[in-house]
């Protein structure tokens, strides 16, 4: 297999594959990757022509319908087709088993999801509530800032109780 372009199943399944069929024959790694470079085009066969079919039912997503036409159309037989629909059923159950070991963890914490909920609720909450009082305090030093900026503008008068300038002190 040409080493430039990486593309292929890892040689780990490759062997497992090949000593599965046929465990008393010994394989040259030159087959072995012969092997490979068939699997790679195969998939890329039957890709191209469930593209073609998921176009036609104007679909930006192949779907399993869209494989096994695809199998049918390049003249696969039902035995075929029955084994990638068992696969397919096979790689649902453990995607099944997967999800349900994700809602084990949820359930061994042994907390009832409403309640859950409720301290998510209250931390949402609590973090809305610090952000607020951080904005407060920013205004209220950036205030603070502008005040200081002020007295030390105006001769370090104190401006507290002093009138706001207005247009017509500006007319001079």
């Amino acid at each position: 297999m040409d080493e430039d372009n990486e593309i292929g199943l890892p040689q780990k399944g490759i062997n497992q594959i090949i000593k599965e069929v046929v465990p008393e024959m010994r394989i040259a790694n030159e087959s072995r990757d012969m092997v490979n470079a068939c699997c790679v085009e195969f998939v890329k066969h039957v890709a191209r022509e469930a593209q073609k079919i998921a176009s036609q039912d104007q679909r930006k997503t192949i779907y399993h319908e869209h494989v096994q036409k695809a199998l049918q159309n390049l003249g696969f037989t039902s035995d075929y087709l029955e084994a990638a629909d068992s696969v397919l059923d096979a790689c649902k159950v453990e995607a099944e088993k997967k999800l349900r070991r994700k809602n084990s963890r949820l359930e061994k914490c042994g907390i009832p999801e409403e309640k859950l909920y409720e301290m998510q609720q209250e931390l949402i909450a609590k973090a809305r509530q610090q952000e607020m009082e951080q904005q407060l305090a920013h205004q209220q030093a950036q205030a603070a800032a502008v005040a200081a900026a002020n007295a030390q503008m105006f001769g370090g008068e104190s401006m507290e109780g002093a009138a706001a300038p207005t247009d017509d002190d500006y007319d001079n």
